[in-house]
């Protein structure tokens, strides 16, 4: 997933968060394959800290100028993925990263 995302990152208009939600998703990778935490555990995680993360960017977006562009389409759909579905059992697997 680190590796698919990476030709996003340079579209988005602060790709730390990125960097910062992949860290945690090697971070529990190595966790889950270790088995000290489950996989579901793990979907909780992702989708708690990419909430925070995009509450962040908001909060960025907000204080920054305004850009009327359109942001390109991969941005939406990182922008999209990990809801709170995913942190259930069975989550919506078509977005869950």
């Amino acid at each position: 997933m680190i590796k698919a995302t990476e030709p996003v990152r340079p579209l988005l208009p602060f790709p730390d968060l990125l960097d910062r939600e992949n860290a945690l998703r090697k971070t529990l990778a190595e966790q889950v394959q270790a088995r000290t935490i489950s996989l579901l555990e793990r979907n909780i995680q992702i989708q708690k800290l990419h909430s925070q993360l995009l509450d962040e960017e908001h909060s960025r977006l907000q204080a920054a100028p305004a850009d009327a562009s359109k942001p390109p389409l991969a941005v939406t759909q990182w922008r999209q993925s990990n809801g709170e579905s995913c942190g259930r059992l069975g989550g919506d697997s078509g977005t869950c990263y």
